[in-house]
């Protein structure tokens, strides 16, 4: 948690440096106003808890919330979305959907009630045709935590620029063709005490982990249904793979707008494509507690404003629902990068190392990668050093200095990802 708070301090830091930037007199040096951005970040740094902590509070407040929602139905089984999964829950909380994009799986569970298994199996049939439905309204109403969030930042006043809903569901291609409501209906158990016969279900009071009294796959779709007990509570469970290459299948849902905002930003779609994929595994509702949002998982307090400042010149704080839209999340992540090598890190000469500080300031923040070089935050400082280095010598001091691990593997992964892409860059 508290490298998560040194990155959003730092991307904040990020923030300021772009507001300042942009009000300074125009006939002020780039190294005048660097000098007014390394004093800008010790004058502000009250102003800098007091952004996070209201923000970093709403986020809070929206897990706590959905939480204690969640535990009454699910206790001690409480499932959240994360960078890789989304997790949605019908009204009644009782059943629910965790789309793992890492995994590249759907698990749909619903409690049992008094051996009803007829009534559990319709609940998650409804549910799977929400799931391939194409449009995405009713995918919005599953989101518990989304919903929680937006409520809160509305009750502490966070006034945001929200988004259209959209209406397509990106869910819709992943799961099998021939997966569709009706194929899902008709898989039938092979042993009678699952489906259709309403016997005694097994139950222990002193079971921790979970047992299979259950199950069952379809060979035409691969899909698996699964009777568990754990404790005095019994699920019913399908488990729905997606497609081979889903991501591939994912990627292309939005390859133009990538394109375009490639072109525009003047990123390579390899960069692109290796953060969204290190980010968020294509989950376009990806949440973290830094906090950050979707595809190329942006924090709205910070590389939001500075984002959405240069791509449409006004200082406007994001929801996240406007982020968990995949063509706006691409464009401001694009932005923001471009941002980062044209702007913060602009005095960095060699183009090799300035795309690896890139990186790794798109993770742990400005601050944090000047400090790499010169224990202080000051990017002049930073800079003069790192040109005095090859490109090989800036990657292997990030990989041996960057204060966190998660940056040095973000950075590795980044590295390896982008030449996976690289065939699409022409």
């Amino acid at each position: 948690m508290i490298n998560k708070i040194k990155m959003v301090f730092c991307c904040l830091f990020v923030s300021l440096a772009f507001n300042l930037a942009n009000a300074a007199p125009p006939d002020l040096t780039f190294d005048e106003i660097d000098k007014l951005l390394d004093k800008q970040f010790i004058d502000k740094t009250d102003q800098i808890d007091a952004i996070y902590d209201a923000y970093s509070k709403a986020i809070d407040d929206a897990f706590e919330g959905a939480t204690k929602k969640i535990s009454v139905k699910w206790p001690n089984n409480v499932r959240l979305p994360s960078k890789s999964t989304w997790v949605g829950y019908t009204k009644d909380l009782e059943t629910r959907s965790v789309v793992n994009y890492e995994k590249g799986e759907v698990v749909i569970e619903t409690k049992v009630k008094s051996s009803d298994l007829d009534t559990a199996k319709i609940k998650i049939d409804k549910m799977a045709t929400t799931l391939t439905s194409k449009n995405n309204h009713n995918i919005n109403q599953l989101d518990v935590f989304a919903e929680e969030l937006n409520t809160n930042l509305k009750s502490k006043g966070i006034n945001v620029i929200q988004s259209k809903v959209k209406q397509f569901n990106p869910l819709s291609a992943l799961l099998p063709k021939n997966n569709d409501i009706k194929k899902l209906a008709i898989i039938k158990p092979q042993e009678k005490n699952i489906i259709g016969d309403k016997q005694p279900i097994v139950k222990d009071k002193d079971l921790k982990t979970e047992k299979v009294i259950n199950s069952t796959t379809s060979k035409d779709t691969g899909v698996k249904l699964e009777l568990i007990a754990k404790g005095n509570d019994s699920i019913l469970r399908m488990s729905i793979k997606f497609v081979n290459n889903y991501q591939k299948i994912l990627m292309e849902q939005n390859f133009e707008a990538i394109k375009r905002f490639s072109r525009d930003y003047d990123v390579p779609i390899s960069v692109i494509l290796a953060i969204v994929e290190t980010e968020s595994s294509f989950n376009p509702r990806a949440v973290s507690a830094v906090p950050a949002f979707g595809l190329m998982q942006l924090v709205p307090k910070t590389a939001g404003i500075d984002a959405h400042n240069f791509v449409h010149g006004e200082k406007k704080v994001v929801s996240p629902d406007f982020l968990f839209d995949e063509t706006n999340n691409l464009q401001l992540g694009t932005a923001y990068f471009k941002l980062l090598q044209s702007r913060y890190l602009r005095k960095i000469k060699d183009p090799k190392s300035r795309f690896y500080c890139a990186v790794a300031s798109y993770n742990t923040g400005v601050g944090n990668l000047a400090k790499t070089f010169t224990g202080e935050k000051s990017l002049s400082k930073a800079a003069k050093k790192i040109n005095n280095m090859s490109s090989e010598q800036v990657y292997s001091h990030l990989l041996s200095n960057l204060p966190a691990q998660e940056t040095i593997n973000y950075l590795k992964k980044i590295i390896t990802r982008k030449t996976k892409y690289e065939h699409l860059d022409s």
